[in-house]
């Protein structure tokens, strides 16, 4: 029978040793202070060693924290400390008025590509159908569809959000009995020129007319 090692998670490196937080400081940096080192509870202490500031005399004033504590909030100094790491070296400043000269760039001898960037595809305006049932059809300027909540304005063709544009039209004269009035409906949308036209049936639209767009399918023209 084999034996299975259970391999326990590792100790973080603050552990055993007390969590505390900067005195009126309003960013959330937790400190460590340094082992052995107690601070009272109910309010902030003046002389406590931390790893960052190991001076008691010039040590921020801290609490204890007795919240959650990850790494990633504990000051980067008294992580560095407990770890062993050197501190990082300060920007060099650089006197005012005094001009550097700049390194020079490496030369560049892969070969240059040069990509030209294609205009945006235009489509040709959707013909309105001129006459139905041997009539002509007397159609109104485009203008912006209303948008509607319940509704998808969105193309089904290109998926262009829309909302696209739509037009009225008339045939026959409403005083007529040979030639009766009826109206019409056209949609397209504007950025691939998908259009229909319906004839207004009763409380129903009938097809009449479909001009198909040269966009690709699904390609936001």
């Amino acid at each position: 029978m084999s034996a299975l090692a259970v391999e326990a998670p590792a100790a973080p490196l603050w552990s055993g040793r007390l969590v505390v937080r900067g005195a009126g400081r309003q960013a959330l940096v937790l400190h460590v202070a340094l082992e052995g080192v107690s601070a009272p509870v109910s309010a902030p202490m003046f002389t406590v060693a931390l790893e960052c500031a190991q001076d008691a005399e010039r040590a921020p004033g801290v609490r204890p924290w007795p919240g959650p504590v990850t790494e990633a909030s504990i000051c980067p100094r008294c992580l560095r400390a407990l770890r062993g790491e050197p501190e990082p070296e300060p920007p060099r400043l650089v006197p005012a008025g005094i001009a550097q000269a700049l390194p020079e760039p490496a030369p560049d001898r892969g070969p240059r590509r040069l990509w030209a960037v294609p205009d945006a595809p235009t489509y040709a305006e959707a013909p309105l159908p001129r006459e139905h049932g041997g009539r002509p059809i007397t159609w109104s300027a485009w203008t912006k569809a209303p948008a509607l909540n319940c509704i998808s304005s969105a193309c089904e063709w290109c998926g262009d959000p829309g909302p696209g544009e739509m037009a009225g039209g008339r045939q026959g004269n409403p005083m007529s009995r040979t030639d009766p009035l009826r109206r019409y409906m056209a949609y397209r949308c504007t950025a691939c020129q998908e259009m229909t036209a319906y004839e207004q049936v009763g409380g129903d639209l009938k097809t009449i007319a479909h001009h198909k767009s040269r966009a690709p399918k699904g390609s936001r023209a």
